[in-house]
């Protein structure tokens, strides 16, 4: 059995970087080029999945449909649970507006990128907490492959979770569109349950 986490394509731009998290914004063309890509490398891969979970938010959202269409109209899920961090108050800000208004606060985060809670918003701890529990649910519920639509935060969570990384070891190389494929460890098909208590600090 495989787990196939795949980063939804490249949003659409903006006026300049801005704090992502759960601002709803659609893929770009760039995007939907790269989503059509996933979908053609899970076809040579011949990933069989009986359905694809995805993040709800947009641009992961169209990313598994552009996939699930590529893959013979599989059904799509989205799940909230599967959303990036939230960022709180920061979301869809412009970062060179919160570091100007809040100095100290954006230094603090950068200097604490995974204990860091931003106002209103979680921290990596909070994020892997939802994602690695509501993983380990839809392992055990669902059949064949599994392929799971989102973002970088989530996926960083679920590779450490899956290949049983000690935190900060697991590299941010996940590029808008890729696919990263997972065998499914013997731990985890025999007790995927006492495994997602023991993950969650």
């Amino acid at each position: 059995m495989r787990i196939f986490l795949i980063r939804h394509g490249k949003s659409a731009q903006h006026s300049g970087k801005i704090f992502l998290g759960q601002a709803d914004i659609p893929l770009s063309e760039r995007g939907k080029i790269e989503a059509a890509a996933a979908g053609e490398e899970l076809l040579l891969l011949e990933a069989k999945p009986s359905c694809l979970y995805t993040s709800d938010l947009l641009r992961a959202k169209e990313t598994a449909d552009i996939i699930a269409e590529r893959l013979g109209g599989l059904p799509v899920v989205p799940d909230i649970l599967f959303r990036e961090m939230a960022m709180g108050t920061w979301d869809g800000e412009l970062i060179e507006d919160i570091k100007a208004k809040f100095p100290e606060e954006y230094e603090r985060r950068g200097d604490d990128l995974r204990n860091y809670r931003t106002p209103g918003g979680e921290n990596f701890y909070d994020l892997r907490g939802r994602v690695v529990r509501e993983f380990h649910r839809v392992f055990r519920e669902t059949e064949g492959d599994h392929v799971i639509v989102a973002h970088l935060g989530v996926i960083v969570a679920l590779s450490e979770e899956i290949m049983g990384e000690a935190e900060g070891n697991v590299s941010y190389n996940f590029p808008t569109g890729s696919v990263t494929v997972y065998y499914a460890p013997e731990w985890l098909e025999a007790t995927p349950s006492l495994r997602a208590e023991r993950s969650n600090p």
